[in-house]
């Protein structure tokens, strides 16, 4: 089953007025390793307490594929994964311990070096290819990486052709991305910069992608949707560092997460609405 690891390192945060364009740099554009800690999303004084991945194509086999973690103090105790597939009415509980939330747990290993402008990660399996380097260039603005598949002995295809170029920068208000020529485009909605459309390259054509932000009481929203292709919309819900601090400060713990007993099979807590559930402990 496809487990869903999330590690990403972000920038600061307006809660009043959220810069779509800087957002989308920040969460979704750095699809690259930035730690090899076995430690789950981090939005500067915000963690991730849930995801929500829906997949409207029904050449997807999977129809949901949600996760919910749970912390202590700043580590992750435990998390659950909700699964179904198109056209079944049962949902798949899986209970991960913190262990089974690392790549380590699926044999692969991860080494960051910094080479003096350069920061190259490596990252070491038993899969095909066995391994899977990136050599990365990042500012503020701006980061270009390039993605390497090596075999065994770390050598790479003479001809080249399991390496690929991935460039993405912000200019003039516009967020340009290159991945392996392809080329596209984010700007903001000209009413709302908590919101933005992905265009393939100019000029201007339908709207690959939407991206959205935004506060809902002190819990921050993360909004990615694909309108094409394999359609999807993948939510990351945020929550204030603080809600789980609190706790440690005053001594208490949050309980060890009891499957039988929990209600909190929709995101942030809501109760779940399907009856046909099955639950499997790892």
């Amino acid at each position: 089953m496809k487990k869903f690891i999330l590690i990403i390192t972000l920038g600061a945060l307006n809660a009043f007025a959220i810069d779509c364009l800087r957002s989308t740099f920040d969460i979704f554009s750095k699809e690259y390793p930035t730690s090899s800690e076995p430690t789950i999303a981090i939005y500067k004084n915000f963690f991730v307490d849930s995801i929500y991945l829906h997949y409207a194509e029904t050449r997807h086999s999977t129809e949901f594929d949600n996760n919910k973690y749970y912390y202590t103090g700043t580590h992750v105790d435990s998390a659950k994964t909700y699964t179904k597939e198109h056209g079944s009415d049962n949902w798949e509980i899986k209970v991960l311990s913190p262990e089974e939330l690392t790549l380590e747990a699926y044999g692969v290993k991860t080494t960051i070096t910094q080479e003096g402008d350069f920061k190259r990660v490596r990252q070491q399996g038993k899969g095909n290819p066995p391994i899977t380097e990136y050599l990365i260039y990042e500012t503020k603005d701006s980061v270009f990486y390039v993605v390497s598949y090596l075999d065994s002995s770390g050598n790479k295809s003479p001809d080249g052709l399991n390496t690929y170029e991935h460039r993405v920068y912000i200019r003039n208000d516009t967020l340009y991305t290159t991945e392996s020529g392809i080329k596209a485009y984010i700007v903001r909605d000209s009413a709302n910069e908590s919101k933005c459309y992905e265009y393939d390259d100019y000029p201007q054509k339908e709207i690959r992608t939407t991206y959205e932000y935004e506060m809902r009481g002190d819990t921050l929203t993360a909004t990615k949707k694909i309108h094409g292709g394999y359609r999807n919309t993948l939510i990351i819900f945020f929550v204030p560092s603080e809600k789980y601090s609190t706790a440690i400060i005053s001594g208490k713990r949050r309980p060890k997460l009891n499957p039988a007993k929990s209600k909190d099979f929709d995101l942030l807590g809501r109760p779940a609405k399907n009856k046909h559930i099955f639950i499997i402990k790892r």
